[in-house]
C-alpha cells in the first residue's frame, strides 16, 4: 500500500473513531473469514464488501467535507462576532434594539423630508 493511501486510511480511521464508528475501509478490506463446509461464496462476499468499502469511502469524503465547511463557518461566525462587537456602542445603558428603532425612525423622517422637498420643488 502506498504512503498516500496509508495516510488517507489513517485519517479515516481516526475520524471514524472520534465519531464512534467502529469500521473503516481498511478494517473491512482486511477482514478474513474462516471457511466452513457449505459456507458463503468467497467471491460474492468479496464483491459485497468491496461495495461496502466504496460506501465508507464516500461517507468519509462527505463527513470530511462537511467538517471542513463547519470549521469555515465557525471562523466566519467568530469574525462576525468580533465585527459586531466593534460596531456595537460601548456606552452602557443603550439598548441595541432601541438604537435600531431610532435609526429606522430617522431614516423614515429623512425620506419624508425628501418627499416634501420634492413636492415643494415641483410646485415652484
Amino acid at each position: 500500500m502506498d504512503e498516500h493511501m496509508k495516510r488517507r486510511l489513517d485519517k479515516q480511521k481516526k475520524l471514524f473513531g472520534q465519531l464512534g464508528i467502529g469500521l473503516d475501509a481498511l478494517t473491512i478490506h482486511e477482514k478474513e473469514f474462516s471457511m466452513k463446509l457449505r459456507g458463503y461464496d468467497p467471491e460474492e462476499v468479496d464483491l459485497f464488501l468491496d461495495s461496502v468499502i466504496k460506501d465508507y469511502e464516500r461517507f468519509y469524503a462527505t463527513i470530511a467535507d462537511l467538517m471542513d465547511k463547519w470549521q469555515e463557518q465557525q471562523l466566519e461566525l467568530r469574525e462576525l462576532k468580533v465585527e459586531v462587537r466593534s460596531v456595537t456602542p460601548t456606552v452602557k445603558g443603550i439598548d441595541p434594539k432601541m438604537l435600531e428603532e431610532s435609526i429606522l425612525k430617522l431614516e423614515m423622517n429623512v425620506k419624508q423630508l425628501k418627499e416634501k422637498l420634492f413636492l415643494t420643488e415641483e410646485h415652484q
